[in-house]
């Protein structure tokens, strides 16, 4: 950390449009995919030690995204505002909003750590945790929650970067930080040169120190004296009007993050019910899907910010044209690598787990399934892009609610447990992936419709001010 990080900020304001979301949207998603390499690293290595111990990220993932996700629906609200800011050429608003954002996540992190602790047994216990996964995912998800505030900064930095059109610096931190992670993963999981074998502990450990290094980076860049986007402590005072632009943008996407989380607690909670095989086949395709939709979500991404500074700049053409250019882009990647996905999806399966009948039984019609599910899922994305750089997030907290709520959780109950047959039945496990299949159909038909209304192209900027508190 000898050198100053260099100014990688992308032009979204001008130029051809499909290479300002390649420069900004590659990144991102090399960044999504460094992202899974945390779990896929975790599910490699503890896959060796069986399905009990791979089940025990895989349960912990849906309480831990739980938290995650009320802090991200913050973290989008900085990075519309932001770019917005950017866009209407007051960076110092922008600044204002970063400091802002910081403050609050850490609160939140803190909040949310004290929560996560008191109530962890009966989270899992409501989660239907299988038996013989209990003490090891607790393991697992104790260390997890304690580690969070060790990642939120990261967060807000990266929100940051992408809105105001630097997502390279980011990368690099990220990389560093999955370096360490997959390094030190097997040497924590198996003791390998003299450290002692934690197994599922040392998994969770190793993830929080990666966090925690990539934020120390993320708080260092953000006030080094130097950096083009420099923070100082004045920018941590709150702001009265900013926070409440902040909560209008923010907390409709975090109740749709959140509250879409909970329903996939309430998902894994059915899944559990067919016992660890079902439910590691269930966190292999759910990790394998995610690594397939880094490209889509970088695009979308992209086009959350180049919708946010050109709707502050006034261009509403120009951010139209982000979102039509990002479908295109989306289609021309994502549907070659979910056909081949669906046709290769039982040596998929191997990679991780290959001695057990019951997860190579499900691993290509589970993922013959899926592949269409995230087509539709990759495109919706790119429109909650739009409408999140616009700052209109109730849409996309509608969408995110009604995917789960209204879709999926009653789709994959009836299918699965009612006409199925339930866990008795050994073919019943597949109405799993027909609901994610149907739901995510569903949520891009309605994102659709919102979209084509136009509503979202009135920036938010300019309807309120930020006064000091």
């Amino acid at each position: 950390m000898g050198h100053m990080p260099r100014d990688f900020r992308v032009d979204l304001l001008h130029g051809g449009m499909v290479g300002a979301i390649l420069r900004l949207g590659i990144p991102l998603a090399l960044a999504s995919v460094v992202q899974t390499l945390y779990n896929l690293a975790d599910a490699f290595w503890l896959g060796k030690l069986g399905s009990a111990a791979l089940a025990a990220p895989v349960i912990s993932f849906h309480i831990i995204f739980f938290i995650i996700a009320l802090g991200a629906g913050f973290a989008v609200a900085g990075t519309s505002l932001v770019s917005q800011y950017m866009g209407a050429d007051d960076p110092e608003k922008a600044r204002l909003v970063a400091g802002n954002l910081l403050l609050y996540m850490m609160f939140f992190a803190v909040f949310f750590v004290i929560a996560g602790l008191i109530w962890a047994r009966d989270f899992l216990q409501l989660l239907h945790t299988p038996a013989d996964t209990m003490q090891q995912t607790l393991a697992y998800y104790r260390i997890m929650v304690i580690g969070m505030p060790m990642a939120f900064p990261f967060f807000v930095y990266r929100a940051v970067m992408n809105g105001y059109g630097d997502t390279r610096n980011p990368l690099k931190v990220e990389l560093v930080a999955a370096l360490i992670n997959v390094v030190l993963d097997p040497i924590l999981i198996f003791g390998w040169f003299g450290m002692p074998a934690l197994g599922v502990t040392g998994a969770a450990l190793t993830t929080v120190i990666s966090r925690g290094v990539a934020s120390l980076v993320g708080l260092w860049r953000f006030f080094a004296p130097a950096n083009v986007f420099r923070l100082r402590l004045s920018h941590l005072v709150p702001a009265r009007g900013l926070f409440l632009l902040m909560m209008r943008v923010g907390a409709p996407a975090a109740v749709g993050m959140a509250g879409g989380s909970l329903g996939f607690l309430v998902l894994m909670g059915i899944v559990n019910r067919f016992g660890s095989g079902v439910v590691s086949a269930y966190g292999i395709s759910t990790r394998v899907i995610h690594l397939f939709m880094m490209p889509a979500m970088g695009i979308s991404q992209a086009v959350t910010a180049i919708v946010g500074q050109n709707l502050g700049a006034g261009n509403v053409a120009r951010a139209r044209q982000a979102v039509s250019r990002g479908i295109l882009m989306i289609m021309a990647v994502v549907v070659p690598a979910m056909l081949a996905t669906a046709f290769t999806g039982r040596w998929i399966t191997a990679i991780f787990i290959s001695g057990d009948p019951d997860v190579s039984r499900l691993a290509q019609p589970m993922f013959q399934l899926v592949a269409p599910g995230v087509i539709c899922f990759a495109l919706a994305s790119v429109l909650n892009g739009a409408f999140q750089g616009a700052g209109h997030t109730v849409p996309v907290m509608a969408t995110n609610l009604s995917r789960i709520w209204l879709f999926r959780v009653p789709i994959v109950y009836f299918l699965a447990m009612v006409w199925l047959g339930g866990p008795a039945h050994p073919g019943a496990a597949l109405g799993i992936w027909w609901g994610m299949l149907v739901s995510n159909a569903l949520a891009l038909a309605m994102i659709a419709a919102w979209y084509a209304r136009g509503g979202w192209t009135r920036p938010r900027i300019r309807k309120q001010k930020a006064t000091p508190a």
